[in-house]
This record gives C-alpha cells, structure tokens and sequence, in this order.
C-alpha cells in the first residue's frame, strides 16, 4: 500500500538541497523573442544561451559555479559549431540539460520548461 510523503521529507531522503530562492528580478520570457531567431545563426545560439543561464540563474540562487561552466562550454561550441560540429554541441548542452531538469519544481517549470525548449532548439536546428 503506498502512503503520501511530504515534498520536503521526500527531497531530504534523497539528499537534495532546497533551491536557495529567486535572485534578482525575474527574467523576462518573451515567446516572440525566442520563436523569431533563427538558431542556425551563432547570435541566436548565444541568445539563448544566455537566456537558459538567466533563467537558471535566477531560480537557483545568486551563482551556481556548474550552471556557468555548463553554459560557458555550450557556448563555446555553439560559437565553434562550424568547425567542431554538431555533434560537439549536443554533447555539451545533454549535461545543460540534466541540470535544468534537476532544477525544475512545481514553482519553477515555466521557467525552466522555456530554458529546455531553448536548449532543443539550438541542439536541433541544422547548421546553414
């Protein structure tokens, strides 16, 4: 028979921290701004890049030293994608990934769910 646990009591069994709140003004999410880039363009990878850091940023607390290396190496192969290819991309943005979705709480999926709809779209469009 199951039983009903507590949110907290639940995160606490398996060892997680409880974000340490919102920092800063709340990121403004605009759906034309992310729908209206091409993201073969390495300007609108950085644009959404540094969308998903704002928006991670923001519910994580005041500086998460992963969220900056996992952002600063997806920018570094979106601005290489030329050279390195996509394949070096998507390898990079899985582990961004993994983190937003560890991130992600009843409070925060709006959020978070438009960070990972920006990171499919710079992994999946095709490279002019």
């Amino acid at each position: 028979m199951g039983s009903v646990v507590a949110l907290d009591e639940f995160r606490q069994a398996l060892g997680r921290h409880e974000p340490k709140g919102p920092a800063g003004p709340r990121p403004v999410i605009r759906g034309g701004d992310i729908w209206g880039r091409d993201y073969t363009q390495v300007e609108a990878m950085v644009f959404g890049l540094l969308k998903v850091r704002e928006i991670g940023l923001y519910h994580a607390g005041s500086g998460d030293p992963e969220l900056d290396t996992l952002c600063l190496e997806a920018l570094d192969a979106a601005y290489r994608v030329t050279d390195l290819g996509t394949a070096r991309l998507k390898a990079t943005i899985k582990p961004l990934k993994e983190w937003l979705l560890a991130a992600m709480t009843e409070d925060n999926k709006r959020d978070i769910s438009w960070a990972l709809v920006l990171t499919d779209l710079i992994e999946k469009s095709p490279l002019k």
